[in-house]
C-alpha cells in the first residue's frame, strides 16, 4: 500500500513542480534560481527511487538493518519535502499576493517545526496510557490486576536502540505490572537484528510474574526478499529461540494459565501462520478466519485475554465466545494521531473500522496499542509510543 500511495504522491508532485517551474520562467526568475528549483524538486522526487535501489543492494547483501534505516530516513525526508511543498503551493501557484505568500511561508515554517519535533521528540516520548477495563465474569482473585501491554518494537528501525529500549525497560518497570504482554513485530526484516546485546536489554523489559508475546508479520521472514509468500520457517524459529533466551515466553496458537487467590485466567496467543499472510495488509475484518482449533484444549468458562497481533481477527475471536479481552497492534495509527477539537483525526481512522485504544461489543473488547517503533520513516505526528497499563476490574 505505501508504494502505490508514494507514486501518486511523487505523480502529484511532479505536475505540481512542473506548474511552479512554468510560473517561475513567466516571472522571468534567473537561470539560477530556475537551476536550483529544478535540482531541488528532481532529488526530492526522486528519494523513493534511490531507497528502491538502497533496499535493492542491502537486501542482497543480507544488511537488512542498515537497508532498513537507509531506506526510512529516504522516506522521511521524502514526507517532509511534499509537505512543504503542497502546503506552500497553494498560497503561491493560484495567488500573487504578498499576503498569500506570507501564509504558505508561515504554514511551511509551521509544518517543518511540527515534523521536526515528531522525529527527534515524539518518536522516543513514550506514553503511558491506564486504562481500566470491567468485566462482568472476571474472576474475583484478578479484580485489580495490572496487565501492562506493548506492541511493534521494530527493533531494525530503532536509529538509537540501545538508550531507546533502556528507556523503555524504564518506563515498563515503572509502571509496576504484574504480566507484560508484547502484540507481535519485534523486528523488522530478518532474526539477525535480536544479537545478544539487543536480547540482555529485552531481558530487562519484564512483568513482575511474566513475559508473553507473539509473532507479528514482520517476525516472519516474509519481507526479505524471496520470502513473500510463506512464512519463512527457519527465521521463525530462530526468532523463537532469542526471544525464549530473553526470558519471554512466545505463545503460537497456545494457551498458558494464570492463577491468583485460587483463581485462574487464561491468556492465548494467536501465532502469525501462513493461513494469516494474505490478510497482513488487509484492511478488512478477516470474519472467515476460524480459530476453534487455537482454544480445542482450552477450557473456555475461564476468562480469556487473547493476544493477536491484527486487530482485525477480533470480530471472529469475540464472536466466537473465545476472548474476553483482545490485545492488538499492528496499525500504529500511522503514526499519525492528533486531536482537533476533541476529534482524533488519523489516516488510519478512514482505513480500519478498530484503529486506536479501547473498543467494545457485547461479548467482548478489543484494545489497539499504537505501538513502540516506526515503520516507512522516522516520525510519529502526534501517535507517541504507547505502554499501555490496564487494571482489570471486576463489575
Amino acid at each position: 500500500m505505501l508504494k502505490y500511495i508514494t507514486i501518486i504522491f511523487v505523480i502529484l508532485m511532479a505536475i505540481l513542480d512542473y506548474m511552479a517551474y512554468r510560473k517561475l520562467v513567466r516571472a522571468k526568475a534567473g537561470k539560477l534560481v530556475r537551476y536550483l528549483f529544478s535540482s531541488f524538486v528532481i532529488t526530492a522526487n526522486a528519494i523513493p527511487v534511490l531507497a528502491a535501489l538502497c533496499m535493492f543492494v542491502f537486501t542482497n547483501t543480507g544488511n537488512s538493518t542498515q537497508m532498513m534505516k537507509v531506506s526510512m530516513i529516504s522516506f522521511t525526508l521524502f514526507i517532509l519535502f511534499t509537505l512543504l511543498r503542497l502546503f506552500f503551493y497553494p498560497f503561491w501557484l493560484f495567488k500573487s499576493s504578498r499576503k498569500s505568500v506570507l501564509c504558505g511561508l508561515s504554514l511551511c515554517l509551521f509544518t517543518l517545526c511540527t515534523y521536526l519535533y515528531s522525529v527527534f521528540v515524539t518518536r522516543t516520548d513514550y506514553e503511558v496510557k491506564e486504562v481500566e477495563i470491567c468485566f462482568a465474569n472476571l474472576p474475583e482473585g484478578f479484580d485489580g490486576y495490572r496487565v501492562a501491554f506493548i506492541s511493534d518494537i521494530h527493533l531494525g528501525s530503532m536509529y538509537d536502540i540501545d538508550n531507546e529500549l533502556k528507556d523503555l525497560a524504564s518506563v515498563i518497570d515503572g509502571v509496576n505490572a504484574d504480566i507484560l504482554l508484547f502484540g507481535g513485530d519485534l523486528v523488522n526484516l530478518h532474526y539477525s537484528e535480536l544479537t545478544p546485546d539487543i536480547i540482555e536489554l529485552l531481558s530487562k523489559i519484564k512483568g513482575k510474574e511474566g513475559t508473553y508475546s507473539v509473532l507479528g508479520n514482520h517476525d516472519t521472514g516474509t519481507y526479505i526478499s524471496g520470502n513473500k509468500n510463506e512464512i519463512n520457517v527457519a527465521d521463525v524459529c530462530m526468532i523463537q529461540n532469542r526471544v525464549t533466551s530473553c526470558g519471554w515466553v512466545l505463545l503460537r496458537d497456545s494457551t498458558i494459565y494464570l492463577h491468583k487467590d485460587g483463581d485462574s485466567i487464561a491468556i492465548t496467543g494467536i501465532d502469525y501462520s501462513n493461513e494469516l499472510l494474505k490478510y497482513k495488509h488487509s484492511l478488512d475484518n478477516v470474519n472467515e478466519f476460524k480459530c476453534g482449533h487455537i482454544y480445542e484444549n482450552v477450557d473456555t468458562s475461564l476468562f480469556n485475554i487473547t493476544v493477536s497481533h491484527l486487530p482485525q481477527l477480533w470480530y471472529p475471536l469475540c464472536d466466537g465466545g473465545y476472548s474476553d479481552l483482545t490485545l492488538s497492534g499492528h496499525i500504529h495509527a500511522f503514526q499519525f494521531k492528533v486531536s482537533l477539537f476533541g476529534y482524533l483525526f488519523s489516516p488510519a481512522r478512514f482505513m480500519y473500522e478498530e484503529w486506536s485504544g479501547l473498543y467494545e461489543r457485547e461479548k467482548g473488547k478489543l484494545y489497539i496499542n499504537d505501538g513502540i517503533g516506526t515503520v516507512a520513516y522516522y516520525s510519529r505526528v502526534g501517535a507517541r509510543p504507547e505502554v499501555t497499563l490496564i487494571t482489570l476490574r471486576k463489575k
